[in-house]
Parts: structure tokens; sequence; C-alpha cells
């Protein structure tokens, strides 16, 4: 009796788990933060600076820095889609470009800021993508820590 009580109680409940599992699979947009970002030149390396809130460039001069995407693409575009946000100081200014490839190296596109930012800034940038490709953000940071990316958004 024990044993035909249990099994009955087990398949009501694993029943009813079954009927509770979502019909649909869903992407999420994804916050890759500015610190993710890395010197893309080897050589400035010592130049990059990380702090809690993102990346900037402690040398007088700028430099580059290239952020990854880390996506989960769903859509039948495959489109890349993201959000650069950061700030420039006054007399400084930010400019970034999204680079999409396959996963052979092939290029599929990409998309610079129409004018190179100041302030706080939050620059929407989309490009073609496709199931399998990468992408990454390369940005131009103000010397003398006059800028920083905080993260790079990317929309699904």
């Amino acid at each position: 009796m024990k044993t035909a009580l249990s099994l009955g109680l087990a398949l009501t409940l694993g029943t009813f788990g079954l009927l509770s599992l979502p019909g649909n699979a869903y992407a999420v947009n994804a916050n890759n933060s500015g610190t993710s970002c890395r010197n893309y030149n080897a050589a400035q390396v010592a130049d990059i600076d990380y702090l809690p809130s993102g990346t900037r460039n402690l040398n007088a001069s700028s430099r580059f820095v290239i952020c990854p995407i880390v996506r989960s693409p769903t859509s039948a575009s495959y489109a890349v889609n993201v959000y650069v946000d950061g700030f420039a100081a006054a007399g400084k200014s930010i400019s970034c470009t999204l680079y999409s490839y396959d996963f052979n190296g092939t290029f599929l596109g990409a998309q610079s800021f129409p004018a190179a930012r100041t302030g706080t800034f939050d620059q929407y940038l989309t490009v073609a993508g496709h199931y399998w490709s990468n992408a990454s953000v390369l940005c131009l940071l103000p010397g003398s820590a006059g800028g920083i990316i905080y993260d790079v958004d990317v929309v699904q």
C-alpha cells in the first residue's frame, strides 16, 4: 500500500512539474561590465585602469580598448544590438565602433558612433550578425583619465 501511494504521489508531482515548464525559450539582455574591456595594443597594458564602475585610460595620450560582446542570439535576424554607456569629461571625447565577424573570421559589419561623444552617453549601435558570429566594441578613450566606459549592454 505504501509503495502504491508513493508511486501515485510521485507521478502526480512529476506531471504537475512538467506542466509548469515554459514552452518557449527567450533571450534576456546582457550587461557586460566596462571592466571586461582590455587594452587593444599589448604594449599599452599599463595605461589602462580598471574601476568597479568601468575602464579608463591613465596615459596622457588617447588609447584604444576592446570590449567583448557576450550574447545568446535567438532571433532569426541574429543582428548584434548594443548600447555603449560611458562618460567623457569636458573637452574630452570617446568614439567607439562595433565589429562583427563570423566563426571563420569573415567580416560581417561595423558601425561607429555618429560623432565622438562627450559627457554622459548611452549610444546605440547595431550590425549584422550570425548565430555563430562574435562581436566586439573598439573604443578610443581620452588620456589622463578623461573618460570611462561603464558597460556595453546587449539587446536581444
